[in-house]
């Protein structure tokens, strides 16, 4: 079985600017000396999700915090274009994919508002494909 292989010291790296703020994948493989293909791959291999799902999780958390903290005050829409989402109803299906649940319903108090706003999203930078 051996040891686990060692993470390209790059991907943590990646992840962490790729998911930080908006910024362009091909920006950041360029950074690190990566085509953008080449760095999608490292980054599913080595962390075992895509670089678009945890972008889009991102969004997510940028989307369900300000929800769930101002209760009704801010509006679903807003929320999601704020977040980088293209629209509510793009929001509407990340929520529904990641947690099951719709942005309407996080932010009626449906769901524990410790739950909801401390989504984490944590790489491991040990763990090996």
């Amino acid at each position: 079985m051996g040891a686990p292989r060692a993470v390209d010291p790059r991907i943590p790296l990646a992840v962490r600017a790729a998911t930080a703020e908006a910024t362009r994948i091909d920006v950041v493989a360029a950074d690190l000396g990566l085509s953008a293909a080449r760095l999608r791959a490292l980054v599913a291999a080595q962390v075992g999700v895509p670089l678009s799902t945890l972008r889009q999780w991102r969004r997510l958390r940028g989307a369900v915090g300000p929800l769930v903290a101002g209760g009704g005050s801010r509006g679903i829409a807003d929320a999601a274009a704020a977040a980088g989402f293209a629209d509510q109803a793009h929001l509407t299906r990340a929520a529904r994919r990641f947690v099951g649940r719709t942005p309407g319903s996080l932010r009626s108090g449906r769901l524990d508002p410790h739950v909801a706003s401390g989504f984490t999203l944590y790489v491991d930078e040990r763990r090996g494909p």
